[in-house]
């Protein structure tokens, strides 16, 4: 038999935030369980391993490990930076941390069908709590050391932040990964439950809907995500990478080789400044593409 340990909860005593990680984990590393192509639930239901629920669970763990890269960029970085930065250096690093554990529960969530035993529910409940933390996060970076948008921002100016907008990117995906997933499970409950016969299990094993709180966290998680990365850009002293439409630089171009084009490059500029007017008026609703 192998030895189990046990996972004592992790509370945080200055939000009340309490992380659950409270199951028992074999210490042998491999099981062999998985060997012809299938991985268990967390309520102990098997499914194949190109399940949807999978992939979803996949793209969860790779941001978990992306975060963590980006965390450790972050302590690299820390040991050249001054005080005030390494302070909130220390603070991004501390909210990474704490990200991460929320990603496990979250696993846990996703890993729990909707039909599993209260038990299992229990232990894989979500809370609004931590979307409304995130959100308390960015108000603070926006408000107090970040300057307002007036561009679309590129990936890039620095390593912890380039590696920050993947993380960003990751967590776009795993969104989609997280609504594909409630749409599969949705229709297939639906193509049942039109059938008649059918019966009561067949409705209900692949029931796997995300609950909402889960999709909200997910969702402003990749705004948080954006604004540290403009955070790191700033804390390693970095110059951001802005979108430039390639007609402006044309028109730069142009309008120093040939001084006989330079009504037209003004007419250029006017249209560039009038786009540059909309994408302010965006920028100001949306930090990044999506909502």
């Amino acid at each position: 038999m192998n030895k189990l340990i046990k996972i004592s909860n992790f509370r945080n005593n200055n939000n009340n935030n309490i992380l659950i990680i409270n199951r028992f984990f074999s210490s042998k590393i491999y099981t062999k369980t998985g060997d012809k192509g299938t991985s268990a639930l967390f309520n102990g239901e098997r499914r194949k391993k190109d399940d949807q629920i999978f992939q979803a669970l996949g793209s969860v763990d790779e941001l978990s490990s992306q975060l963590g890269l980006s965390k450790e960029h972050l302590i690299v970085l820390r040991k050249e930076i001054n005080n005030e930065k390494k302070e909130l250096a220390n603070r991004v690093i501390d909210e990474i941390e704490q990200i991460q554990c929320l990603l496990l529960d979250i696993g846990s969530h996703i890993a729990t069908p909707s039909y599993s035993e209260e038990q299992f529910q229990k232990r894989s409940q979500f809370n609004d709590f931590h979307t409304t933390q995130l959100e308390n996060w960015v108000d603070h970076y926006t408000n107090n050391h970040l300057a307002p948008l007036k561009n679309f921002i590129l990936p890039g100016g620095g390593l912890t932040s380039a590696s920050l907008h993947v993380c960003r990117s990751v967590c776009r995906r795993s969104e989609r990964e997280l609504i594909t997933m409630t749409n599969l499970e949705n229709e297939y409950e639906n193509n049942n439950n039109n059938n008649n016969n059918n019966n009561n299990n067949n409705n209900n094993n692949n029931n796997n809907e995300i609950s909402s709180p889960v999709l909200r966290f997910i969702n402003r998680l990749s705004d948080y995500l954006f604004t540290i990365a403009r955070i790191s850009n700033k804390i390693e002293g970095g110059e951001e990478s802005i979108y430039r439409r390639p007609s402006e630089s044309l028109s730069s171009n142009n309008k120093n080789n040939n001084n006989s084009n330079s009504s037209n490059n003004n007419n250029n500029n006017n249209n560039n400044n009038n786009d540059n007017n909309k994408y302010q008026r965006i920028l100001e609703k949306h930090s990044t593409i999506q909502d």
